[in-house]
């Protein structure tokens, strides 16, 4: 009953106030007043513990690069071993266009039965088989399309990356200048004091502060940023083509005649 007459009381006071100043001017206290507390208590931590703190926020930030780094060179291995693939796949469409090309050069004749290896296919039979073809290689495209659409992006973000890295090796070397810098200023003044004549600049140790937390704060972007990439999923075929495989191979390829037909 007593603790809760104490807050009932609080309660109380804090309402009379409110009423009194106004809602906004409260808050505005109430702020003013954690932000002195928070001041003093850090004044309170000795310069040499937060110049000592800094430091070890430099070197934490040797470790994050080099796991950028890593995760860099995953990328890099990964866009190379797509490039491998995309190569191999245009080589085989390329092989699989040829194929098709002798299939609809033969069905230009006008018969009900072709010979290929020393068998025997109707006419029907190899309309089947090149419209087989022709829907792998329309499916071959697409996912060749996709895969260097996904090394594009890659490599887009690999080199950002690569950019991001060395910007903040360049600014944590900066920074780990402004630490012993800041270490020797430390020994100056403590020496200064010692004699009677203490100065010391606290402005540079908020610079180097800021920018540490600068640092940090770009580094935990460049982490998020290096995610790995997705093919696009696929869609519903709405326009799906229905032409018989022989228009749908002329409309692609145009209507060639090869040296077979011609000799006919």
């Amino acid at each position: 009953m007593v603790k809760f007459g104490r807050l009932a009381w609080w309660a109380i006071g804090l309402g009379v106030v409110v009423a009194t100043i106004g809602v906004g001017t409260t808050v505005s206290y109430l702020k003013t007043i954690r932000r002195q507390v928070g001041e003093e208590i850090r004044d309170l931590v000795p310069i040499k513990f937060e110049i000592d703190r800094l430091a070890g926020m430099t070197e934490d930030l040797i470790r994050d690069i080099q796991a950028n780094q890593k995760v860099a060179a995953q990328l890099e291995v990964e866009a190379d071993y797509l490039r491998r693939e995309i190569d191999a796949q245009e080589k085989a469409l390329a092989k699989s266009r040829a194929q098709m090309q002798k299939l609809r050069d033969v069905l230009r004749e006008s018969k009900e039965e072709y010979t290929f290896g020393g068998q025997k296919f109707t006419r029907a039979d190899v309309e089947k088989d090149l419209a087989r073809r022709l829907q792998r290689y329309k499916d071959g495209q697409a996912l060749l399309e996709s895969k260097k659409q996904l090394l594009q992006s890659r490599q887009t973000t690999l080199q950002a990356a690569v950019e991001k890295i060395r910007e903040f090796q360049h600014q944590r070397e900066m920074l780990a200048q402004k630490v012993e810098s800041l270490k020797a200023e430390l020994a100056l003044a403590e020496a200064q004091q010692a004699a009677g004549k203490f100065h010391f600049d606290s402005s540079h140790l908020a610079d180097a502060k800021r920018l540490a937390d600068d640092i940090e704060k770009r580094i935990r972007v460049t982490q998020r940023m290096m995610a790995g990439q997705q093919l696009p999923g696929g869609e519903i075929p709405v326009d799906a083509d229905d032409r018989p495989a022989t228009e749908q191979f002329d409309a692609m390829f145009g209507k060639e005649t090869s040296s077979v037909a011609k000799g006919r």
